[in-house]
């Protein structure tokens, strides 16, 4: 009669921690995480690094479905910190509304504001003439401070003032001839 042997293969096995650098094939388990690797073998043998390779197991899914679940929150609190920025930029620079304007040849208020810092920009057309330009003004109680910066393609009879009361600003004009105005108001 044959004399039968049955005989048990036994791999690496240990904590996540204590888990060695395998030989190249050599199987290691990691009791504590539940993931199985495989020995990467040496330089010399091809591998392209030392140390050890995962095996995909159901362990590994779990793992890298907790990862990618923190990295969604990460990126749902960083959506978040940019909705807020965006918030606060709008609320600093509001947006800007355009108005197109036909001043007569005469003298009047364009405008009013109640800001106490804004900056108006404007186009204005006088025949084939244009000035384009910002104002930028302050006001302190009914006293307004402002300057005025621009460039022209010829020579408008347009003259821009100021005044104030301790609520608002206002825009006036003087003007010989007719002109079209497109301004805006920033508050600063």
């Amino acid at each position: 009669m044959a004399v039968i042997q049955i005989s048990r293969i036994q791999h690496r096995r240990g904590l996540q921690a204590d888990l060695p650098n395998l030989a190249s094939a050599e199987l290691g388990w990691s009791v504590d995480t539940r993931k199985l690797y495989i020995g990467n073998g040496t330089i010399g043998e091809g591998a392209p690094s030392l140390g050890k390779t995962e095996v995909l197991t159901q362990y590994s899914i779990l793992d890298f479905e907790t990862t990618f679940t923190a990295n969604i929150t990460a990126l749902q609190a960083n959506v978040t910190t940019i909705n807020g920025q965006i918030a606060l930029i709008q609320n600093q620079t509001p947006a800007k509304t355009f108005t197109n304007l036909a001043i007569a040849a005469t003298a009047t208020t364009i405008t009013s504001s109640t800001a106490n810092n804004s900056v108006i920009s404007y186009t204005l057309g006088q025949g084939a003439n244009e000035r384009s330009g910002t104002i930028k003004f302050s006001r302190a109680s009914s006293t307004v401070a402002y300057i005025e910066d621009s460039t022209d393609t010829g020579s408008t009879d347009v003259v821009f003032t100021m005044n104030a009361n301790t609520t608002t600003t206002n825009l006036n004009y003087t003007a010989g001839t007719v002109a079209n105005l497109i301004y805006s108001f920033n508050t600063v």
